[in-house]
């Protein structure tokens, strides 16, 4: 007979039926203590953060798999030490995160929500002929350089929708060129010559508090910032006073260093547009995440290490198989 494996997503599952996985028996929603110890393979999401003791309190852990492509909220190294095979689904997010950066790109670069905020303003305040004849000036896409900080999957695609439209792209990575990708340069100059820059890094020690006060001095006054990266990227408090200071001309955050509060100055200023953390937020690619999850899940308990981020603790992970009853 073979082994019954006792499974449970935190994240809500799109276009999923539980029922389908052979040799699992899936449970939804937060674990309770009894339930913890017993659990073979878990899907995760921000909402709940795998720490050490958390980990710990998992004894019959095998699996887990991040909903998405960011894993900042799990620790990896204890996972690691306790032979927890972490994994992730970088591929499905790609299209819709490259897709809303173009969506902001553009939005800041032709004033989108910032007419909309006006034409509503005067309307409720009832002066005439709102806007039209006096709306701000904007520009082509191509007299515009965007600038990339960090150039893998999303990076890449969203280089391909913004060159389609006509922008200049340029990109930074930590690891230096890519062989026939043109258009690398260092991050200081990047932040220099960039009129749009936009933030498609994972969350690291590297990369926490990247964009703090020396980044953002060097950004041309008429620049913009995009964060569709991890809140915690960017200082928010330094962000928010090159923009009440003139040092930076506007941004669009979907994500935020203190999730799920926004910054009140930052929801007070028109020259921001404000996304609810949505990067991944499109029926076609949830659908997608939730297979990649759940395969990545069946994949470890079959022995298998798919879309792993720490391969290496899969090679001497310890026997620790529960059975549900």
């Amino acid at each position: 007979m073979k082994q019954q494996y006792q499974c449970q997503t935190i994240a809500p599952l799109v276009g999923w039926d539980s029922t389908a996985s052979k040799h699992a028996c899936w449970a939804v929603g937060i674990p309770d203590q009894d339930t913890l110890p017993r659990i073979n393979g878990l899907i995760v999401n921000p909402d709940y953060p795998l720490s050490r003791r958390r980990l710990l309190e998992m004894g019959s852990l095998i699996v887990v798999s991040a909903y998405g492509v960011g894993y900042d909220y799990i620790d990896v190294e204890a996972a690691s030490e306790l032979g927890v095979l972490v994994t992730h689904t970088p591929q499905a997010v790609v299209t819709a995160t490259a897709e809303l950066g173009l969506t902001l790109v553009v939005s800041l670069l032709r004033h989108v929500v910032a007419h909309d905020h006006d034409i509503r303003l005067r309307h409720r305040s009832g002066l005439p002929n709102p806007l039209f004849g006096h709306a701000r000036m904007a520009h082509n896409a191509s007299s515009q350089t965007v600038g990339l900080v960090g150039y893998g999957r999303i990076g890449q695609r969203l280089r391909q929708l913004l060159e389609a439209v006509g922008f200049h792209v340029a990109y930074t990575r930590a690891h230096g060129p890519l062989p026939q990708h043109t258009g690398f340069h260092t991050l200081d100059q990047l932040i220099q010559l960039s009129d749009i820059i936009v933030l498609v890094v994972p969350l690291t020690s590297a990369t926490h508090h990247l964009v703090d006060s020396q980044f953002l001095s060097l950004c041309k006054p008429t620049a913009s910032l995009v964060n569709i990266s991890r809140g915690a990227v960017v200082d928010e408090q330094s962000l928010v006073e090159a923009l009440k200071c003139g040092a930076l001309a506007g941004a669009a955050l979907d994500v935020y260093e203190f999730e799920p509060q926004v910054s009140d100055a930052l929801i007070t200023m028109p020259q921001v547009i404000l996304s609810p953390h949505v990067g991944t937020l499109t029926e076609e690619t949830r659908i997608q995440m939730t297979h990649d999850a759940v395969a990545n899940i069946l994949e470890g308990l079959a022995g298998r290490a798919q879309n792993a981020i720490n391969p290496d603790s899969w090679s001497r992970r310890p026997t620790k198989i529960s059975k549900t009853n």
